[in-house]
């Protein structure tokens, strides 16, 4: 197996496919959640519209029934009250006819005999005249003795008429009787009523009756079931419409459809309440599995940035190696040589010493920068040591009194800072944010340090003015080999940063203004000290 196949099977993305993002299938999951709530909610809505039919179907039987026994009944009753009647009123006519026949009768003998029998008119057409008792009755119509046999409504004057004609066939007799007590009863057993009463039932918001009925109804029309139909009517209701076959006429039943409406209506409560929550959860858990995925995304970026500043610290570290065995042994014999020369070589020139001096410079640069190469590249394992930073720091600005001369160092440290730390890599990371500060433009002169303690960490920042970069390119200078001075590696800042990384601080870049750089530190803090007893 080569080097390159070994590379690739290190890799975290190697025989590995690309699942689709978490908060994705949330949504899946949610939205056929809810394609299921809508059919469920649609499947209900339609049973309920067919619960209601039914109901309604058996409803609208039933009063069908109701009306039918009703109409059954009232036809007959009518047919017998007609029998009766006719009976009643065709025998008093010819027994009219009989004594009239004996001894004609006069008008005050017409009204006797009228209230006697119970009868409200007598009337007696004969060849020579009329005769009538009571003698004031007098109806809207003309009678005659053209409508015999058979029952005579008059409205008018509330009169059931019924004539028979002479048996000497010169006229005939009509006898009529009160119909106020027949109509009443016609009133309280006919359709009309059954009607009115169906009307009246709960859940019933009209009834009426097409054609008319006949006096008994046919099994197969009898049988027929009722026939639903939603509407809606005028004034904005909905009904439902029963339509089914009465007696030979048809009944038509307009159901109250509210249950329906009202059924509906908290089903699109429920469905909509229910389709919130699910829209609110389903967001709220996309949303959190989101940016648990971003999480996710950011932490797997940053190892994988890890491992890759690992294997080129590694790739580094051999090349420092072999540039420490290949060019530091020759370096060093140089610089010994160029040494013997100016200490032994008297007949040099001063134009060569000064050569030999230029040379031996460019030697101990370039040794400079394999060193810088070596540090940057070698392991850390730092010591893990209480150290007083705020001690470390005064300490380290000693070793540079002499150029700081009399500027105004604005130092603000908070005494008994205490960091765990390795003192001699803080040292170096010390002293690389000083240099820097001090070859800056602007010197000591706007140098600003300050040590705290906040959060569990010991802070440290060095400020000072100078910086040439925006601030879109401020995190190029911890790139290594980055540089905005003549002189120098660029290996100092990222030296430091790997410094407080391997301690488990972090190394921060700020501007708090325009040219002004800021470079905090923040390390583990440390108990501090005990006293003594």
């Amino acid at each position: 197996m080569d080097a390159d196949t070994v590379a690739g099977s290190d890799r975290p993305d190697s025989g590995r496919r690309r699942l689709p993002p978490p908060w994705l299938g949330h949504l899946l999951v949610f939205g056929l959640l809810f394609a299921l709530v809508l059919g469920w909610f649609f499947v209900q809505t339609r049973q309920a519209q067919r619960v209601f039919l039914e109901d309604a179907g058996a409803h609208a039987r039933l009063l069908t029934d109701a009306v039918i026994l009703h109409a059954r009944n009232a036809l007959l009753a009518e047919r017998v009250t007609a029998d009766i009647l006719t009976r009643f009123l065709g025998n008093s006519a010819r027994f009219v006819v009989y004594l009239d026949g004996v001894e004609p009768f006069r008008s005050d003998e017409l009204s006797a005999f009228a209230d006697e029998a119970g009868l409200s008119v007598i009337r007696v057409i004969r060849a020579d005249g009329v005769v009538q008792g009571p003698a004031d009755w007098a109806p809207d119509e003309a009678l005659d003795c053209a409508r015999l046999d058979q029952l005579l409504r008059l409205a008018s004057t509330h009169t059931i008429l019924f004539g028979v004609a002479d048996i000497r066939g010169q006229g005939c007799v009509l006898v009529g009787l009160d119909s106020r007590h027949t109509e009443a009863l016609e009133a309280a057993i006919g359709l009309p009523k059954a009607l009115e009463s169906v009307a009246g039932l709960p859940g019933v918001v009209e009834v009426r009756l097409e054609g008319e009925p006949r006096a008994e109804p046919s099994p197969a029309t009898r049988a027929d079931p009722p026939r639903i139909a939603m509407r809606r009517l005028d004034d904005g209701r909905t009904v439902a419409e029963a339509s089914a076959p009465v007696a030979g006429a048809r009944l038509l039943l307009d159901l109250d459809a509210g249950p329906l409406l009202a059924m509906r209506e908290r089903l699109w409560r429920q469905f909509l309440g229910f389709v919130l929550v699910l829209g609110l959860t389903g967001g709220i858990g996309a949303w959190i599995l989101y940016h648990h995925q971003r999480a996710h995304e950011r932490q797997l970026l940053d190892y994988e940035r890890r491992l890759s500043r690992q294997r080129e610290e590694a790739g580094l570290g051999r090349a420092a190696a072999a540039i420490a065995h290949e060019i530091r042994n020759p370096l060093n014999a140089m610089a010994m040589g160029l040494q013997r020369l100016q200490l032994e070589a008297d007949e040099l020139l001063p134009g060569h010493r000064r050569l030999v001096d230029l040379v031996l410079e460019a030697v101990r640069r370039t040794n400079t920068t394999v060193s810088g190469l070596l540090d940057y590249a070698r392991p850390l394992r730092p010591r893990r040591e209480r150290v007083a930073l705020d001690v470390l720091v005064a300490d380290q600005l000693s070793l540079y009194q002499a150029r700081l001369g009399d500027a105004g160092i604005a130092l603000d440290p908070s005494p008994g800072t205490w960091a765990l730390g390795d003192p001699d890599l803080l040292r170096q990371v010390l002293d690389n944010l000083l240099r820097n500060a001090l070859e800056a433009d602007g010197g000591a002169s706007s140098l600003e340090i300050r040590v705290w303690r906040a959060d569990g960490f010991a802070h440290l920042s060095v400020a000072n003015d100078g910086l040439e970069l925006a601030a879109g390119e401020l995190e190029r200078i911890l790139e290594p080999w980055f540089t905005t001075k003549t002189t120098g590696t660029g290996l100092g800042l990222a030296i430091s940063q790997r410094i407080i990384t391997a301690h488990g601080g972090r190394l921060t870049l700020e501007t708090p203004r325009p040219g002004r750089l800021r470079v905090g530190i923040a390390l583990p803090s440390a108990p501090n000290q005990p006293r003594n007893r």
